[in-house]
């Protein structure tokens, strides 16, 4: 038996994660799957294709071979997957990447108007900004929405709005105002969802510029878990509006405004370069900027409540 298309997908997917719990996940498969192809793979290659370090795997020197060549033959077929399998459909099946803050406040939105606004049939996956990214570069996605989005000759990237990270906390951890000093922002007990987040690499600069070195364990690779430690008043973080947008709403976190420093990131649209000139191309950027725009619009003025003394 030869090499199939499913080990190939695995393998580049694992190759590229850096991981393989990560890989299953982005695949949604088990981890004991992927395992077992990549076995079977070094099987028929009759070499290890990968090895280990401290931050996880990599490809050994017939794992970088492969690994060009699989990522020649995945484009290849998704190429006549796109040129034969969607001639017949009335409605274009158009893929959209979104970090988790983005398909909280616009993802429903998104779906449900595409149709009429746009023309085609959208379908959602939520995702780290990094590994969305590869997703794009792999054609597995059609277009990308995220904070200052890479430039690269494959994707014609467009800039939809400014956002504003805030820092959020449990109303008990709260200092009574609306507004908060970056330093003492950046000493409290910071918890960050992935090393992989926009909010840690937000955090790092922000860090750097008041001289202040931030812990590197403050992190937690489960968004729910992140967002109910918050909630708990277990840490507090530095974030997009959109992230916490419910809890914030319920009341069960106060958000307040960074005083001395501009806590900024442009939200970008990346769409493939193929596409670039299809009529959904040309009208994503306008209709996600309407509905990002709208969603900030809700947002009440970030308040803290404090009890009136008499």
């Amino acid at each position: 038996m030869g090499i199939s298309f499913r080990q190939l997908e695995y393998f580049v997917t694992v190759a590229e994660a850096g991981s393989i719990t990560r890989a299953a996940e982005l695949l949604r498969v088990t981890p004991t799957a992927i395992s077992l192809q990549i076995r079977a793979l070094e099987d028929l290659v009759g070499a290890p294709l990968f090895s280990r370090h401290s931050r996880g795997i990599i490809p050994t020197a017939e794992g970088e071979g492969l690994f060009t060549e699989a990522k020649h033959i995945l484009a290849m077929i998704d190429k006549l997957e796109r040129s034969f399998t969607h001639r017949d459909r009335q409605a274009r099946q158009i893929c959209l990447g979104t970090p988790p803050a983005f398909s909280r406040i616009i993802g429903l939105e998104a779906i449900e108007g595409a149709t009429a606004q746009l023309g085609i049939n959208l379908s959602v996956v939520e995702g780290w900004t990094q590994e969305l990214e590869q997703r794009l570069e792999r054609r597995k996605l059609d277009c990308l929405i995220g904070w200052e989005l890479p430039r690269s000759p494959e994707l014609h990237v467009t800039p939809l709005i400014e956002d504003e990270f805030v820092f959020v906390c449990a109303p008990e951890m709260a200092n009574g105002g609306d507004r908060i000093a970056l330093r003492e922002a950046l000493r409290s007990p910071l918890l960050f969802y992935g090393r992989n987040s926009v909010s840690w690499r937000v955090s790092q600069e922000a860090a750097l510029f008041a001289g202040i070195e931030l812990p590197q364990d403050r992190h937690v690779e489960s968004i729910t878990v992140w967002r109910s430690m918050l909630c708990r008043g277990l840490g507090t973080s530095i974030v997009s509006m959109g992230a916490i947008k419910d809890e914030y709403l319920r009341g069960e976190v106060v958000v307040q405004k960074i005083a001395d420093y501009a806590a900024t990131r442009m939200i970008e649209v990346a769409v493939r370069i193929e596409h670039r000139s299809e009529p959904w191309a040309i009208a994503i950027a306008g209709f996600l900027k309407s509905l990002v725009a709208d969603a900030q619009s809700r947002f009440p003025a970030p308040q803290v409540r404090v009890e009136q003394l008499t």
